[in-house]
């Protein structure tokens, strides 16, 4: 398997976000950008980390200390 490649700033802190239980629609309003945009980050995110869906998403964010 590839090795899981770094988040930039903005998939930080997209992924604080969702961590935090925030929707694509809340992120998006508090990022200023767009419901469509913050769905292409959490997808780019799942596919550099080599996960399958947004719980497993969480779930590596916690065990490896990427979300406060």
């Amino acid at each position: 398997m590839d090795e899981k490649q770094p988040l930039t700033t903005r998939e930080r802190e997209i992924l604080q976000l969702i961590s935090n239980g925030h929707t694509d629609k809340s992120i998006a309003t508090e990022l200023s950008l767009s419901d469509k945009t913050v769905n292409t980050y959490r997808k780019q995110m799942l596919k550099k980390l080599h996960v399958k869906n947004t719980a497993m998403l969480v779930r590596y964010a916690l065990e490896n200390n990427l979300v406060v």
